[in-house]
């Protein structure tokens, strides 16, 4: 039978991340060095003019023996032969503290090949010590002793040096890794060419908390509020320390977890430090995270839950504040308003803080400017109500009615109004023309006009969802579709252009307590125009059908999230034009039902300004009424 081979890059295929990442290596060694029971380590990392990179300790030490039997098996098991804790040397006057070993699977004393394809180990107890140079290998031994020695040598401790050529760690950076990666202790102390690093302290603790998994392991949890500490570089998320050691790095997010968005303030101010040694077993080898398990999708859960209060908790005490904050940066525009006005801001803060609690500052401080033009401009809205009231013959006592308010006020409804007749004007005009391009001048003016299809649809809530727009898409897999077929497609990412018609789907968010506060589609509006000539039939009303209910299953959706569907085109069939189904509602209209109904919404006033419109061509028309607002525009871009 034929021996078993080693490749030449055994070692490094097998451990890649310890043999190419210089701050794991070191970490590792590090971690070494804690195992052996060491209670100073001395790292001397190369220079411009030294190019020699060694780690030095104090810990047991090892005999030749000893040295055979660990240091050169292949993925020694140690807790199986040394058990779980650290032994410390015989001459350590205190030993009252119980370590727990980091090392489990022989891997960490590799590190050394991070940076050279050999180094030497020097290792001393009991009066001798024993020295040997280890080398990459091949064929029989993926690494050998290339040279030993033994001499006397008092004490004990470990020594790993070698001729740095390659992966040449920084110095600064290295510092910094090395202080975050162990918890400071006091019988544990760590210098890197000659100055001693001040290990990660849990400095500015807000809450701590002993939970219990459901699987019974326990977990202590600091929460650490940032502004109450002077450490700047704390690394902001879930941090998990292992027997005193960093697991991977701090972070919102865990596998299919999510803790909490990365982009709200609360996120950029905490810390949440998760200790405990009973997770040990699910720490992966090189320490950069965990396995997937049972046992950790308990620890996750049971994390979350704390996040989750104590993102309610912190809210409630800075929702005060925030709203203080806004109200003194409006202070002037709020007292122009009266005591009525006034209430109607606070309750519209509350409302707002309320169904999104981590708000950013900026955003409230601009809904609530918004909402203050809008009770300026009050006057205006209540002349819409009275117009909508208004039958069409009292329409010529309209120069009456507008005596009685302000001028401003009347401009800002009157351009509305003329804009929306626009529209209408523009669409009645060339959805039945055949020689019309309906891709880039009916479908956008329908797409961008919600209110054609309801007042409550028109509302600057509704946007573009990206997740929701992805899985529209992935409802025509199987079809070809243009996303670049419309005029301006980065001013109209989320219409879908299909051979025989285009869609648009939009939507308002909605805060998801459930999900950790994730903002999920809710209200949903599903527009569907078919092409020129096209006759809406029982197949086309399944299609939106399918449309809804596939949104639905997507799992992205609140779950009182609604779906609106209208599939418009030149002709209906004979087929109910109204249908409810489980997952929503889908509506059928013609171009002409949605012009005529418009008309009517706009209190008859297409006809009385037929003649600001008469000498005006169908093109100069249209192109117009493809304009979007200014305001419009700069949500858009920005």
């Amino acid at each position: 039978m034929g021996k078993i081979r080693f490749e030449d890059d055994y070692i490094f295929r097998n451990n890649r991340m310890i043999t190419s990442s210089p701050d794991i290596a070191l970490t590792e060694l590090v971690a070494n060095a804690w195992d052996a029971g060491a209670l100073h380590v001395d790292i001397t990392l190369p220079t411009d003019e030294e190019r020699n990179l060694c780690i030095k300790d104090d810990g047991c030490g090892m005999s030749e023996q000893e040295f055979n039997e660990r240091w050169m098996t292949l993925n020694y098991n140690r807790t199986k032969h040394q058990g779980k804790y650290v032994v410390f040397p015989d001459d350590l006057e205190e030993k009252n503290k119980t370590r727990v070993a980091y090392g489990r699977n022989g891997v960490g004393r590799h590190g050394m090949l991070c940076f050279a394809n050999s180094y030497v180990i020097r290792t001393w107890n009991a009066g001798k010590c024993f020295e040997c140079t280890i080398s990459i290998s091949s064929g029989n031994e993926p690494f050998k002793i290339v040279s030993k020695k033994s001499y006397k040598k008092e004490g004990h401790g470990t020594e790993i040096s070698s001729y740095a050529s390659r992966n040449i760690p920084n110095l600064k950076e290295t510092k910094e890794i090395l202080s975050a990666r162990f918890i400071y202790d006091p019988q544990f102390d760590l210098t890197i060419n000659g100055e001693s690093l001040t290990l990660a302290t849990c400095d500015g603790v807000v809450k701590e908390e002993e939970v219990k998994t459901k699987d019974g392991k326990r977990l202590n949890v600091s929460i650490i509020d940032s502004t109450k500490t002077a450490s700047s570089s704390q690394q902001h998320g879930i941090a998990f320390w292992v027997c005193g050691r960093l697991v991977g790095t701090p972070a919102w997010s865990y596998g299919r977890y999510q803790f909490l968005d990365a982009r709200y303030r609360i996120a950029k101010r905490y810390t949440v430090i998760v200790q405990s040694e009973d997770i040990i077993d699910e720490v992966q080898p090189d320490w950069t995270g965990f396995f997937d398990s049972i046992v950790m999708d308990n620890v996750y859960l049971a994390v979350k839950e704390l996040v989750s209060e104590l993102v309610s908790n912190v809210m409630r005490e800075q929702i005060t504040d925030l709203k203080t904050e806004v109200i003194e940066g409006s202070r002037d525009e709020l007292e122009e308003l009266s005591l009525s006005e006034k209430r109607e801001v606070s309750l519209f803060m509350d409302v707002l803080t309320d169904t999104n609690p981590m708000m950013a500052t900026e955003m409230l401080k601009t809904s609530v400017e918004a909402l203050m033009q809008i009770q300026k401009a009050k006057k205006g809205h209540e002349l819409l109500v009275q117009l909508s009231n208004m039958k069409p013959e009292e329409i010529d006592k309209l120069s009456d009615l507008l005596k009685s308010w302000d001028i401003n006020d009347v401009i800002s409804v009157i351009d509305e109004i003329d804009r929306r007749i626009l529209v209408i004007e523009a669409i009645g005009r060339v959805y039945e023309n055949k020689n019309t391009d309906e891709l880039h001048t009916l479908h956008p003016m329908v797409l961008g006009a919600r209110w054609l299809f309801g007042a409550e649809f028109d509302s600057p809530m509704f946007a573009s969802n990206k997740s929701l727009n992805t899985v529209v898409k992935g409802l025509f897999k199987d079809e070809e579709y243009d996303v670049d077929a419309i005029a301006n497609p980065r001013k109209r990412p989320d219409i879908v252009c299909l051979k025989k018609s285009s869609m648009r789907v939009v939507c308002t968010d909605r805060v998801d307590n459930e999900a950790g506060r994730i903002m999920k589609p809710d209200q949903i509006l599903i527009v569907e125009l078919k092409r020129g000539g096209s006759e809406i039939g029982l197949m086309e009303v399944a299609q939106a059908e399918n449309y809804v209910r596939q949104i639905k299953k997507s799992g992205i959706l609140h779950k009182t999230s609604s779906i609106h569907a209208f599939v418009v085109g030149c002709k209906i069939g004979d087929i109910d034009t109204h249908k409810e189904v489980d997952s929503g509602i889908v509506d059928v209209v013609t171009y002409g039902h949605l012009v005529d109904t418009a008309s009517v919404k706009l209190f008859g006033l297409r006809q009385t300004l037929e003649e600001h419109y008469k000498n005006l061509d169908d093109e100069c028309l249209v192109e117009k009424a493809l304009k979007e607002p200014a305001q419009i525009k700069m949500r858009l871009e920005n």
